[in-house]
């Protein structure tokens, strides 16, 4: 990966591949995957996410850190090679918890509507995607 320079389609499949999420994907998926995603910068204390509102993407970590908030208590971090927004974007339902950027952030963006259509067409991406979010669950018990 190249510092201040935006990722080769080939450097995003090898990222994606480097994910819990994503791992058992074939190299044609994360290709689609790769091309679908937008390479975001966020600064240092900026609010990704609110309480009650809408996702709109998953973010892919691929430098730096968030808090996940709810009613101003942390839950947990997310950092690099984790996802974050993705319960709300399964279920499209407007996001329990509020996602602030600890540390300038660098993130692969997915939108939701591209996520459903990938998860429609792949199974085993569906099963990689509950395996993460039990282990979400039991990280948070």
């Amino acid at each position: 990966m190249t510092n201040g320079q935006r990722l080769s389609t080939l450097e995003k499949v090898l990222f994606l591949k480097s994910l819990d999420l994503f791992e058992h994907a074939v190299i044609e998926e994360l290709g689609r995957i790769a091309e679908l995603t937008q390479e975001v910068g966020i600064k240092a204390g900026e609010t990704i996410f609110r309480e009650g509102e809408p996702v709109d993407a998953i973010y892919l970590v691929l430098k730096g850190r968030v808090t996940v908030e709810k009613n101003g208590v942390k839950i947990r971090e997310v950092g690099e090679k984790q996802a974050f927004g993705l319960v709300a974007a399964l279920d499209l339902a407007p996001t329990a918890h509020t996602v602030k950027a600890i540390e300038s952030l660098r993130a692969l963006k997915l939108d939701v509507l591209d996520f459903h259509e990938i998860l429609s067409q792949d199974y085993e991406l569906v099963r990689a995607v509950l395996r993460a979010l039990c282990q979400m669950i039991r990280e948070s018990q």
